[in-house]
C-alpha cells in the first residue's frame, strides 16, 4: 500500500476555536464527557449566546485562528425555544460576517457536532441554511454522534439519527461526518464478529463518513469497563481497518494527531459568567490549550490525552504515527 502517511493531509495551518456552549443536554449517554453537568434554562442559554458574541470580537480569525470556529454543547440544536433560536441565528450571522467572510484560510469552517436526537427543522436546518447561502457548503462541518452500546436508550432513537443523517446528506448533497468512539466494546463486537463494517459503512452510513474519535475521560459517574482500549486488541482492530477502510482511517489518524494541538478553548476561564456584579468574568479573554493538551507526556513530547489504553501507558498517537510509517 505504500506510506500512508503521503495519504494525510497536512495539519491546517492556524488554529480552530472550540467553543461548549453550554452543558444543557437532552441526550443521556453513559459516555458523557461533560464536566459541567449542569441544565441551564432558556435566559442563561441566552446569556451564553450574548458571550460568545461578544468574545468573537475579540480574536484573530486573519492569523492563528484562521481556521474558524466550532459549536459544541451539551447539545445546541434541539431546544425548541423561538427567542433563543432566533439569538442563535444572530451569532450565527456574526459568524458569517466576523469570521467566515473574513479568513484567509480557504478551509476556514464553521464545525459543529450534533446528537441528531430532534427534529433538525428546529434549528440545524435554519443554521446550515443561513450558511449555505451566504459562504456556501465549503464552510460547513457538521458532525453527528453515533454509538453502537451506550448513547440510545431506546431503538427509536438510533433510527431518528440515522434518518436524520441521511436526510442531512440528500438536502444537501453533503458527505456527512459521523463520529464514534472507537471504545473497547466497539473492537470487542469486531473480534467476536458480532459488527459488520463493511455494512455500517456501506449501508447504514451511504454515503457518509464514518470517523473514529479515541476514547476520553468519562463523566457521567458510571464505570465503564469495555470503554478504554486495551493496547493490542485496537492495534489489532487499527490494523485491519487500515486495509479495508484506508480512507477513514487517514481521518482517524488525521483527528488524533489534530486533537492535541488544533482547536483552542475559546471563553475558557468563565467563573463568574453568571454574576459579573459580584465576580470579574472577561468575556474577551483569548483561546487557551486546555483539558490536558497542555500537559506534555516527557517520553514522547505529545500531550498527555493519548496516555488513554486501560492496560498500558504507552502512547496511542505514538502507536498510529508508527503504524502509518509501516
Amino acid at each position: 500500500m505504500g506510506n500512508m502517511l503521503e495519504l494525510v493531509p497536512s495539519i491546517p495551518e492556524g488554529n480552530c476555536v472550540q467553543y461548549g456552549i453550554w452543558p444543557s443536554c437532552q441526550g443521556q449517554c453513559k459516555f458523557c464527557v461533560r464536566k459541567d453537568r449542569r441544565f441551564l434554562g432558556t435566559e442563561k442559554r441566552k446569556l451564553n449566546i450574548d458571550f460568545i458574541r461578544n468574545n468573537i470580537t475579540a480574536i484573530d480569525w486573519k492569523g492563528q485562528f484562521s481556521p474558524g470556529i466550532s459549536i459544541l454543547g451539551g447539545e445546541v440544536y434541539c431546544w425548541d425555544c423561538p427567542e433563543e433560536n432566533k439569538l442563535y441565528l444572530d451569532l450565527v450571522e456574526d459568524i458569517i460576517e466576523k469570521i467566515l467572510k473574513v479568513s484567509p484560510n480557504p478551509y476556514v469552517k464553521y464545525s459543529t457536532v450534533t446528537n441528531g436526537m430532534y427534529d433538525p427543522n428546529i434549528l440545524l436546518y435554519p443554521v446550515v441554511d443561513k450558511i449555505k447561502d451566504a459562504v456556501g457548503m465549503k464552510c460547513v462541518d457538521v458532525n453527528f454522534s453515533y454509538d453502537l452500546k451506550y448513547r440510545y436508550w431506546r431503538e427509536g432513537q438510533r433510527e431518528l439519527v440515522l434518518k436524520n443523517i441521511q436526510d442531512f446528506r440528500k438536502r444537501y448533497d453533503y458527505k456527512v461526518g459521523v463520529q464514534m468512539i472507537l471504545a473497547q466494546y466497539v473492537v470487542d463486537m469486531w473480534e467476536n464478529k458480532e459488527i459488520d463494517f463493511h455494512k455500517i459503512i456501506g449501508e447504514d452510513l451511504k454515503g457518509c463518513h464514518l470517523a473514529f474519535l479515541y476514547p476520553h475521560d468519562v463523566n457521567s459517574g458510571i464505570n465503564l469497563p469495555d470503554f478504554f482500549l486495551k493496547r493490542k486488541p485496537f492495534l489489532r482492530f487499527i490494523s485491519w481497518y487500515r486495509r479495508e477502510f484506508p480512507e477513514n482511517y487517514m481521518s482517524f489518524y488525521y483527528s488524533t494527531m489534530n486533537s492535541g494541538t488544533f482547536k483552542y478553548t475559546g471563553l475558557f476561564d468563565r467563573a463568574g459568567m453568571y454574576c459579573p456584579d459580584k465576580i470579574p468574568f472577561d468575556v474577551y479573554q483569548q483561546p487557551v490549550l486546555s483539558d490536558g493538551k497542555e500537559i506534555l507526556n516527557p517520553a514522547c513530547g505529545h500531550s498527555t490525552i493519548y496516555t488513554c489504553y486501560q492496560d498500558s501507558d504507552k502512547c496511542l498517537l505514538c502507536d498510529l504515527m508508527n503504524l502509518g510509517e509501516a
